[in-house]
C-alpha cells in the first residue's frame, strides 16, 4: 500500500470523522438529558445516532478497503467485515427512523399501536442483526481466498494460492476482491443499499405530498373565515412549507447524490474490470460515505429539543465569560 494514499485518506477522513462523532455525542447527550424525550421514537433515533457515530469511527477504514495491504487472514476479514457491518446497520437504522416518522404522518390514529412500539426490542434487533449476519458471510466461506492473485499485490510477501490453508499467523495480500465476491457486492448494492435509499426517498416524498394536501385544507379554512382573502398566517404556512421542501431537496442533493455517484461509478468499474486513479477513488469514497453520514446530523440538529441542553450550556459559559471580563467599575454599577 502506498503511504501517500494512506496519508491522503487520513487527511480527509480524520477531520470529517471527528466532526461526525462530536456532533452525534452532542445530540445523544441532548436526548439523554431531557426526560421528555425518553420515548420509543427517540429511542429509534438514538439507535440511529449510535450507528452513525460508529460509522464515523469506521470512516477512515472504509477507503482503505480499496487498497492492497499485507495483513493476516483474520485481520483482513475484520478490516472488511466490521466497517461493512456498521455501514449496513447505519443504513437500516435510517430506514427504520424514516418509516416510523412516515407512519406517524400517514396513519396518525394508529401510530401508537405500531408493532415497532409494542415490540421495541424486536424492531431494534431487526436493524442490527441482519446487517451483522450479511456482512459476516465472507467469514463463513463466501469469499475469494482461493482465487487468483489480483493486481500482483504484495509481491514481496507470501500469497494465497489455490488449496493453501487458512492461518491467522500468515501474512496475506489483503484486498476487497479476496474478501467480497462480485455476487456479494452486486447483492449488497442493488439488493440492499439502493432499495433502502429509494425507500427513504419515496417515504420522504410521500410525506411531503400528504403535508401539502393538509396545508391546502388549512388554507381553505382560513380563506372561508377571511371571506376569500389570503391571510398572513396562510402566507407564513406556505413559506414554511417551501422552506421545508427546499431543505429536503438540498439535503438529498448534498448528502445522497455524492454517495449514489460513488456507488454506481464503483460498480461500473467493477463490471468492466478497469483500473482508475487511486486518488480519485479515495476522494470520491470519502466524499460519498462522509456526506451520507451527515444525514442523521441534519435531522438531529434541526430539532431544537435535541440541541437545547447544549445551547443552555453555551449560554451559561458565555455569561460567565462576560462576567469575568467585566471591569471592577462595571461590576459595581
Amino acid at each position: 500500500m502506498n503511504k501517500d494514499e494512506e496519508h491522503l485518506i487520513y487527511a480527509i477522513t480524520v477531520p470529517l470523522s471527528t466532526s461526525i462523532i462530536l456532533a452525534n455525542l452532542l445530540i445523544i447527550s441532548g436526548i439523554l438529558c431531557n426526560r421528555q424525550l425518553h420515548n420509543t421514537p427517540n429511542y429509534f433515533f438514538l439507535s440511529l445516532l449510535v450507528a452513525d457515530m460508529c460509522t464515523g469511527v469506521a470512516l477512515p477504514f472504509i477507503p482503505l478497503m480499496s487498497l492492497n495491504r499485507e495483513l493476516s487472514f483474520g485481520s483482513c476479514l475484520a478490516a472488511h467485515i466490521f466497517p461493512n457491518f456498521l455501514f449496513l446497520a447505519f443504513l437500516l437504522n435510517l430506514v427504520m427512523v424514516h418509516y416510523e416518522r412516515y407512519i406517524c404522518i400517514v396513519e396518525p390514529l394508529h401510530y401508537s399501536n405500531l408493532w415497532m412500539h409494542r415490540s421495541f426490542p424486536l424492531a431494534l434487533s431487526l436493524v442490527w442483526a441482519p446487517p451483522l449476519l450479511y456482512a459476516s458471510l465472507p467469514a463463513f466461506g463466501w469469499n475469494n481466498w482461493g482465487g487468483p492473485d489480483w493486481d500482483g499485490c504484495c509481491a514481496r510477501g507470501p500469497k494465497w494460492t489455490l488449496g493453501s490453508s487458512c492461518s491467522t499467523n500468515v501474512t496475506v495480500c489483503c484486498s476487497y476482491r479476496r474478501v467480497f465476491p462480485n455476487a456479494f457486492l452486486y447483492l449488497e448494492v442493488y439488493g440492499l443499499v439502493l432499495p433502502a435509499i429509494l425507500s427513504i426517498a419515496a417515504m420522504t416524498g410521500r410525506a411531503l405530498w400528504i403535508t401539502r394536501g393538509q396545508l391546502r385544507d388549512i388554507c381553505r379554512l382560513h380563506r372561508s373565515v377571511e371571506r376569500g382573502q389570503a391571510s398572513d398566517r396562510e402566507h407564513r404556512l406556505n413559506l414554511r412549507y417551501a422552506r421545508c421542501v427546499a431543505a429536503v431537496s438540498l439535503t438529498f442533493l448534498a448528502c445522497w447524490v455524492p454517495y449514489l455517484i460513488y456507488m454506481h461509478v464503483c460498480m461500473a468499474l467493477l463490471m468492466s474490470d478497469t483500473r482508475w486513479s487511486s486518488t480519485a477513488h479515495i476522494v470520491l469514497s470519502c466524499t460519498g460515505i462522509g456526506s451520507m453520514a451527515v444525514v442523521p446530523l441534519v435531522l438531529g440538529l434541526a430539532n431544537k429539543q435535541y440541541t437545547e441542553p447544549a445551547c443552555k450550556l453555551l449560554l451559561k459559559l458565555r455569561d460567565r465569560l462576560r462576567r469575568s471580563t467585566q471591569t471592577p467599575s462595571e461590576s459595581a454599577v
